[in-house]
């Protein structure tokens, strides 16, 4: 055997590397340096330790501070200005706004304001509840109501208040019905408030008054009343026959017939129409008769017109209806 041909291998133990942070990687190769939690270099970053005594303390004020928040707020929005306040709950200023509000919210399902615009201890013949139920009535005819329209007339002293007429009207598409209103308002120190609402007495057919002529009631009748009927019937009920009852024999000028067929051709034109009408008293050449003008005033979807007319009441009624230029010679 040759020499050399084997050589002893010593091995020595390889002495242990101080530890350091771990390396890691990812899969894009990028290597990141794990940091103990103890590490001096971090652990001047750490969340400092909690005090719970102080934190009990801080979450107790907090605790107090929403707890007052929550007993002062509402008297504080109590105590707002009235710049803060619906303006449908503020008082009205006036006497066609209490007989506005009395109406509208009576006949708008808002029963509670139709009750705040009420005086004291009034006991209206048509109450709150009882314009609601016309309005129900009309619903129910009509298949449901889509829109309330008001519309008052001037003030009149009377004897026992402000008298105000006014007329509702029931909307559903298209189709509306009109109801007319009376309602007596009191000042008091510059507030208004509404006492009494009633609906005028429907003429009874066939009855005859102290002349003997058919069709009256025996009671005065005011004349500036009778031409806003009159009117009113045509405009805003669309009911030319009851308008056609209290016009005189003979009657002279345009017929109710003819101004509510005006009023259809301006419908045709400007879509579904809403008419309202308002009567001053004007100068008569004759005595025995009572004139005054008119305006008629239509609004449809896509305009509104008012248009003037003069007619004239003689006794009982309406004796002559004249002028409507723009609507009666619109198709000239």
């Amino acid at each position: 055997m040759r020499k050399g041909l084997f050589r002893r291998t010593i091995r020595r133990a390889r002495t242990a590397r101080p530890s350091g942070p771990a390396i890691v990687g990812d899969a894009a190769g990028k290597r990141y340096r794990v940091v103990p939690v103890d590490d001096p270099e971090t652990a001047k970053y750490a969340d400092p330790p909690r005090k719970w005594p102080r934190v009990g303390a801080m979450a107790g004020a907090w605790a107090i501070v929403l707890a007052l928040g929550a007993w002062a707020a509402p008297s504080i929005a109590a105590s707002g200005s009235e710049e803060n306040q619906d303006p449908r709950d503020q008082a009205a200023t006036d006497a066609e706004g209490a007989a506005w509000s009395y109406l509208r919210y009576g006949s708008n399902e808002d029963l509670d304001r139709a009750e705040a615009a009420l005086c004291e201890d009034a006991s209206p013949e048509l109450a709150p509840g009882d314009l609601d139920a016309i309005r129900e009535s009309y619903a129910d005819e009509l298949g449901g109501i889509t829109d309330i329209d008001l519309q008052t007339g001037d003030p009149v002293p009377a004897s026992d208040g402000i008298s105000i007429t006014g007329t509702v009207s029931y909307i559903y598409q298209g189709t509306q019905r009109h109801e007319e209103f009376v309602v007596t308002v009191q000042e008091n120190d510059g507030t208004y408030c509404v006492s009494d609402a009633t609906q005028p007495e429907e003429e009874e057919p066939g009855s005859t008054g102290s002349d003997g002529s058919e069709g009256s009631t025996g009671n005065i009748i005011d004349p500036e009343s009778l031409a806003s009927e009159f009117l009113t019937y045509i405009v805003g009920t669309r009911n030319p026959q009851a308008a056609s009852e209290i016009q005189c024999n003979p009657f002279s000028g345009i017929t109710p017939e003819e101004l509510d067929a005006a009023i259809d051709d301006w419908a045709a034109t400007n879509g579904p129409t809403t008419g309202w009408v308002s009567v001053d008293p004007a100068e008569s050449a004759d005595d025995s008769t009572a004139a005054f003008a008119a305006e008629v005033t239509l609004q449809g979807e896509l305009n509104q017109e008012t248009f003037s007319f003069e007619l004239t009441v003689e006794d009982d009624c309406v004796a002559s209806l004249g002028g409507g230029d723009g609507l009666m010679d619109a198709d000239d």
